[in-house]
């Protein structure tokens, strides 16, 4: 069985409670915690385990999936869809319907920019135009779900993440779409029609074209999701199992983690095999070894939590309350 260690703490180290920062509106605003790693790692199962935990404690919990496999569906054996649907007291869930969202974007925001393309644009400023952005506002407004969230009436928010690679994108997208707004969004004012131009003189100065007023909105949620990213209250906690890939993998989610300013404090090796007299067992845990070796090395920095292969899936929240008793075992 894996060196017990202390188990998963997710309060303030100080005092050991579990403290609120404030909101824009002078509100307490929710903590929030992402769950991410390689697919299979069985993150989750940690974040279901984590607003398990959280909800028992008697804060109100809500547990976020914007991975497309829908997997808390199938962990609590309810359907719960893109609606928020309460698992027990202090817990709700809600698994974000990324197509849904895309449907919006196809019929909100793209429809304003081809129009506006449609009548009329110069060639300096189409080549200008970071088109690259609106295949990524369906992501985006994804993020923005979270963040509404984090910003309502939660003590904790738990976001189960997609896979690495998705995540990765989605951290990278909010970065680069801040600055493409920052530096472009005079160029969007350009794709005023003639007769936009027209309407401005004679309504004043405060007539703005629908796509001056889509990509300024957009800007806004951009600078408000880095907000919610950075934010002392938010912190990533790395999923993955006692595999070289899975350990490696996580890297990469940790730079770009801290690269938005995203708090990294621990990790948790998921699926270590227990002691036993099998030869396949005795010659895996050996490899365990040296793959843990890799993820002391790599993570000095963080806080290693180990948790035991289950011999059994968790799928249902019996099951997932006793994976959390080895998750926060002291």
């Amino acid at each position: 069985m894996p060196k017990k260690k202390a188990g998963l703490v997710l309060v303030d180290e100080k005092d050991g409670k579990p403290h609120r920062h404030r909101r824009h509106d002078g509100k307490p605003r929710a903590k929030l915690i992402l769950c991410s790693g390689k697919g299979g790692v069985g993150k989750s199962t940690v974040a279901s385990a984590i607003a398990t935990y959280f909800s028992t404690t008697g804060q109100k919990t809500i547990l976020v999936s914007s991975d497309p496999v829908q997997a808390l569906s199938r962990i609590f054996k309810k359907n719960i869809g893109d609606n928020v649907t309460t698992l027990e007291k202090n817990l709700q869930a809600v698994e974000i319907d990324v197509e849904k969202i895309a449907k919006k974007v196809e019929t909100e925001y793209k429809k304003i920019f081809v129009d506006a393309l449609a009548t009329w644009v110069d060639e300096e400023t189409a080549k200008s135009l970071p088109l690259e952005i609106l295949s990524g506002v369906d992501e985006l407004l994804a993020l923005d779900r979270v963040r509404r969230y984090v910003e309502s009436d939660y003590d904790v928010v738990i976001w189960d993440t997609a896979p690495t690679g998705h995540t990765l994108r989605l951290l990278g997208l909010s970065k680069k779409m801040s600055e493409a707004f920052g530096k472009k969004l005079a160029v969007y004012l350009k794709l005023l029609h003639p007769l936009d131009t027209i309407k401005a003189a004679i309504k004043g100065k405060s007539y703005r074209p629908k796509i001056a007023t889509a990509f300024e909105a957009l800007e806004k949620t951009v600078t408000r999701i880095e907000a919610m990213l950075s934010d002392g209250r938010t912190e990533l906690i790395l999923v993955m199992n006692p595999e070289r890939l899975s350990i490696l993998e996580a890297k990469q989610l940790k730079v770009a983690a801290e690269e938005h300013g995203i708090s990294v404090k621990r990790a948790v090796v998921n699926k270590m095999l227990e002691e036993c007299n099998c030869k396949f067992c005795a010659q895996k845990r050996g490899e365990e070894k040296e793959n843990m070796g890799l993820v002391h090395k790599e993570y000095k920095d963080l806080k290693i939590i180990p948790v035991p292969f289950m011999p059994y899936e968790i799928l249902s929240r019996e099951r997932v309350k006793q994976y959390a008793k080895n998750l926060f075992a002291d």
